[in-house]
Order: C-alpha cells, then structure tokens, then sequence
C-alpha cells in the first residue's frame, strides 16, 4: 500500500501546471491557481505566445517577468516540447497552439471560460479540452451548454482577498467620499450614454472612477474634466486587476450592459445600468443581446432600458437614495445561489478534483 506521504511526493514530483499565456487579461484566471499550487509544492509555467494584441504578454514582458519572480512561475515559449501535466488555457485563444500541446504531449487541456465569450465560442474547443470550467450549471443550462467536460467549480479570479484601504492608499483616493465606479462604454456606444452623469454625481460630491480599456479610451476633454474635479480614470492594470480592486472601494457601480455585472455581483456591490448595447454586433444580430442578463433582474439594480431627457441630479439623487437604503445583503445572496456561487475555494476544489 502507497502512504499518504508517499502519494503526496509523486504528485509533487510529477504534476506541472501549465498556463498559455497569450493575453495578460488572463492573468486574473491564472494567479490564483498558481499559488494555490504553489501552497501544494506543484511547479507552474507559463507558455508564453505572442498575440500583438495591447494585452500581448511580450509587449508586457515587465509585468510578465515581475508575477512570475512573485510566485515562482517558469517561462518558455510556445516551441518547447515534451511537456506534462495540466495545460490550462483561455476559451478559444491561442487554440492552434492548445490542439498542438494536444497532440504532442499528455497533457490533460483544461479550458477556462472568460466572462460569457462561451456564447460564442465553447464549440470551437469542446472537443480539444478535457474540462472545461464553466461559471456554474445553471448558466450553462441557460446557454444550452450543459456536458460532460464540464466543471462546476466556480471562478479562480474571485480567490482572491483585496484589502479596502491598502487600495485607497495605492491609487491616492480620497477617503472621506463616497465612490462610484463607472465602466466606460464601448465607442460604439458612447453617444447613447448620459455623460452628464459625471457632473450629477460631482454635484453630490461623490469621487467618480472611471474605468476604461485601450481600445475604448476615454477622450482627453472627459479625462481632464475628471482630473480637474478630484475624480479619476483607469486603464487596466493585470494583477490584481484594476475592476476588482476599485469594486472592492466602491459603493455604487455605473454599467452599460458589461459582463462587469458578474464583478458587481460577486463583490457585491449595487448596480446602475444603462441598457444600451445594440443588437448587431460585428454586423450580426447577436442571440443574446444583453449576457448575464439574468443577473440584473435584483433589487441590488436598477435597469434603464429608455433614459427620460429630464434625467438630471435630482433624479439621480432619488434613484440612488431609493438604491441605497435597502439591505441588499439578501439579494447578492439569492442572485448567487441562483446563477453563480458563494465561497472562495475554487482553486483548492479544482486542484484536488484535477490531481486525485
């Protein structure tokens, strides 16, 4: 009979993670697996692949090569051979090199989903992957992707703990103010969005942070009108990543229909939205207009789907006293139960199912 001591060094001894990394957005999936195997003695790589989008890891190769000295990650490109263990990637990014690993080595192909992208893609690596993680069973009912490969455990990016005022010191942010995030629409959708929105909320004296991406920046006149007002605006930085970091610092979120409803949830934090995404995207009518549509039907959101010219500081005054005021605490907890889950142990809970 094998030990338990015993079985515990072979698993050592041979299980290596392995991680594509071809976007740095995908860092926030991958960290938190790697120190949990880490706290297991399990040796972590990154294949590192270039994809010369702005999230490419070798035009970020400082950011790169800090987190992997943090946690003792290795590096290789994607020509190394030979490898073992468990190759994790990102829904259908990279996949020509995931098929690749797939047929040259023994890995096992673990597919992360990124936010709901599997509308869209979970066909093309179905039959590549080996497990698949899906954000729980009752999203993958509503999509119609409920299979075998599989797995219910949660999402890695929320095992992660965030401290408030560590957050306020880094990004110098005035205490003393009550915070809304605002995640900045797509340029497609600007001119639906009530900018003066911004000023609503400085009249309340509220500190705006908005947050945006590089390929929706926000235009120089907006950001020297927040800076000038003692608000501020954010681009993504990759670990922690900034939405999570200014979620866990916020009392109110500002969303146009962004799967950033998923954060707002699990952060739990209230919600204003403007449903405002059109139907055609990428010259298709899309099936579902608006993902993680469910997630808005709580008390913790209010859901604007036609904005009233008047819309004004008052109105926005009442609209958030009429948020606010309720306990929410209850609501967070039903949507949880309802579509997503309640607990921070998804990496222990994937290790121990992928390893046993």
């Amino acid at each position: 009979m094998v030990s338990r001591i015993d079985t515990t060094l072979f698993v050592r001894c041979f299980v290596t993670l392995n991680f594509l990394l071809r976007e740095l957005t995908h860092l926030r999936y991958y960290i938190p697996i790697i120190q949990e195997g880490n706290r297991r003695g399990l040796k972590s790589n990154f294949c590192v692949v270039a994809s010369n989008k702005y999230n490419c890891p070798i035009k970020n190769q400082d950011v790169v090569l800090s987190l992997s000295r943090e946690n003792n990650i290795g590096l290789y490109s994607g020509k190394k051979k030979d490898l073992n263990g468990l190759f994790f990637c990102n829904e259908n990014s990279g996949f020509d090199w995931v098929k690749k690993v797939k047929a040259e080595s023994s890995c096992k192909i673990v597919v992360g989903t990124y936010q709901t992208d599997f509308v869209n893609t979970y066909e093309q690596y179905y039959e590549t992957a080996d497990h698949i993680m899906m954000p729980s069973r009752n999203i993958a009912e509503f999509y119609d992707l409920h299979r075998e490969k599989n797995l219910y455990l949660g999402i890695p990016k929320y095992d992660i703990n965030l401290n408030k005022h560590e957050i306020i010191k880094k990004y110098s942010l005035d205490e003393t103010k009550k915070k809304v995030l605002l995640f900045w629409p797509k340029t497609r959708d600007i001119h639906k969005f009530p900018i003066d929105i911004i000023d609503n909320f400085d009249k309340l004296g509220w500190q705006v942070l908005v947050k945006s991406r590089a390929k929706d920046p926000v235009s120089d006149n907006t950001r020297d009108q927040l800076i000038k007002n003692g608000n501020a605006l954010f681009y993504d930085s990759w670990y922690p990543h900034t939405s999570q970091e200014l979620l866990e610092v916020s009392d109110l979120v500002v969303n146009c229909g962004s799967t950033a409803i998923e954060e707002c949830v699990m952060h739990e934090v209230p919600v204003i939205n403007f449903d405002i995404k059109p139907p055609i995207r990428h010259g298709v009518k899309q099936k579902h207009r608006v993902t993680h549509s469910y997630l808005y039907d709580y008390n913790f959101c209010l859901n604007f789907k036609n904005l009233d010219s008047s819309f004004s500081t008052a109105k926005l005054n009442a609209f958030i006293n009429t948020l606010l005021c309720r306990d929410l605490s209850k609501s967070f907890k039903q949507c949880k139960k309802d579509w997503l889950y309640d607990h921070k142990n998804t990496c222990k809970n994937l290790l121990d199912m992928l390893i046993s």
